[in-house]
């Protein structure tokens, strides 16, 4: 019976310096949820990706730039095999987002190393669930959503941000199955959360928060000294563990069970 620690974490893009310090965290028993974009934007996409999965215990969830890669990958084999078949959209949108950093790994394997990614991402799921201690049931995916949302919403795992403002509807009122789930999500860095989209009536920004708000707006670039933390909004049960990594050189563990937040920074 497994019984070490639940995590989730996501979009370590490569950062391999503050990658291995989480790494190095875990113990075997620990049980990892990582909601996807392991490669892409830093110089050790690959190493990381491979990391993840040959760790025990560890769930990979697709993510968008998952996807890209894998969509891309015919292309990028073409090329190095100097066939006269370059282009496409997955290559050229796969590039515009940072893959131009994996694919310079990808030049250095062999033809099965690199088809054997695009096979481990082609077989992920978009979404896990884990049932807490406490009877929490924790959905887990790449972009988020809103479960308990207008049915009629259709939503994008892997790219969706329309669900920002919308509410939980967790008040007294609500059903117990309602109350007691949880939405956690990556893919849009809290520093956008927080500075583009807001934070939905959640709490006020600080004052330090207010000037690197205006900063940001100024300049539209995350590059400043901040570090961000993990962000939960939406009546309190959505979650984003997305801290703009490449950035930030900053990661989170959270706990599943606990709902606490590691945090290491590559500095």
């Amino acid at each position: 019976m497994n019984k070490g620690k639940v995590y989730c974490s996501s979009d370590w893009h490569g950062c391999w310096d503050v990658a291995k310090k989480v790494l190095d965290y875990l113990q075997p028993e620990d049980t990892l949820y990582y909601l996807g974009d392991a490669t892409d934007r830093g110089e050790s996409g690959v190493k990381i990706f491979q990391a993840l999965m040959t760790r025990p215990n560890t769930f990979y969830i697709k993510g968008n730039h998952d996807e890209m890669m894998a969509d891309a990958i015919p292309f990028v084999w073409a090329e190095i095999e100097n066939i006269n078949y370059y282009g496409g959209h997955q290559y050229g949108l796969w590039y515009q987002n940072g893959g131009d950093k994996t694919a310079q790994d990808f030049w250095k394997m062999t033809k099965e190393e690199v088809y054997a990614i695009k096979e481990a991402v082609d077989k992920m799921p978009t979404e896990l669930r884990y049932k807490s201690p406490k009877g929490h049931t924790i959905i887990m995916e790449h972009a988020g959503y809103t479960p308990f949302d207008i049915p009629h919403r259709s939503h994008d795992p892997l790219w969706d941000r329309d669900h920002f403002y919308d509410r939980w509807s967790s008040g007294s009122g609500a059903s117990e199955m309602v109350r007691d789930t949880y939405l956690i999500h990556g893919h849009t860095p809290v520093q956008y959360l927080k500075f583009m989209y807001g934070y939905n009536g959640e709490q006020p920004l600080t004052k330090e928060e207010m000037e690197q708000k205006q900063e940001w707006l100024h300049s539209h670039k995350m590059e400043f000294d901040w570090k961000p933390t993990i962000l939960r909004y939406c009546d309190r049960h959505k979650f984003c563990v997305d801290l703009c990594t490449i950035v930030s050189n900053r990661i989170a563990l959270l706990d599943l069970d606990t709902f606490e937040a590691i945090y290491f920074d590559a500095d």
